[in-house]
């Protein structure tokens, strides 16, 4: 599977510029959980970075929750 362009793993940033954002906060973690399905094995974005997709805790300026990057 091909994974699309990506920001590189840093606590607190954006997965990407606003792509990946969701209105309702369970799809935002369905979606999280689904991007560490797909980065478990990569070496440059995986969770040996210690770092790891998930959901910023509040809504974006647009009302949706963005996929960050978080601590494993």
């Amino acid at each position: 599977m091909k994974i699309p362009p990506v920001n590189p793993p840093r606590l607190g940033d954006p997965l990407d510029s606003e792509q990946f954002s969701y209105v309702k906060r369970a799809s935002a973690d369905h979606q999280a959980a689904m991007w560490n399905q797909v980065l478990a094995n990569d070496p440059i974005l995986g969770p040996t970075t210690g770092l790891v997709v998930g959901v910023a805790p509040i809504r974006d300026r647009d009302g949706r929750y963005p996929l960050v990057w978080v601590l494993a």
